[in-house]
C-alpha cells in the first residue's frame, strides 16, 4: 500500500481568505503553478509545505488534507479518517 496526503481542503481555505492561487503561492514563496496542481490533486504537498499551509491558514491537518491508502496493484483507495472521528462512530 502507498500512503498519499492530498490537499483536499486547500481550495476552500484559500477562497475563504479571498486569495487567488497566485497570491497564495506568493505568500508561501512557491511557484504559482503549484497551487492549482495541489488543488486538482495532480501534486502532493511535502511535509514542509503541509506545515507552511497549516501555519498560514491557522488550520489543523484535517482541515486541509486527507490521508489515502492506495493499492498499487488495483489502484483501490481508502481514505483514512482522523482518530477522533473513528472513535466517535
Amino acid at each position: 500500500m502507498n500512503v498519499e496526503v492530498r490537499a483536499t481542503g486547500l481550495r476552500a481555505m484559500r477562497e475563504k481568505k479571498g486569495l487567488t492561487q497566485r497570491e497564495l503561492a506568493h505568500n508561501l514563496g512557491i511557484s504559482q503553478n503549484y497551487i492549482p496542481a495541489l488543488e486538482s490533486g495532480a501534486r502532493r504537498p511535502g511535509p514542509k509545505l503541509r506545515q507552511a499551509l497549516m501555519k498560514f491558514f491557522s488550520a489543523n491537518f484535517e482541515d486541509l488534507f486527507e490521508v489515502v491508502m492506495v493499492n498499487p496493484e488495483s489502484s483501490a483507495e481508502q481514505v483514512l479518517e482522523p482518530r477522533d472521528q473513528r472513535r466517535a462512530g
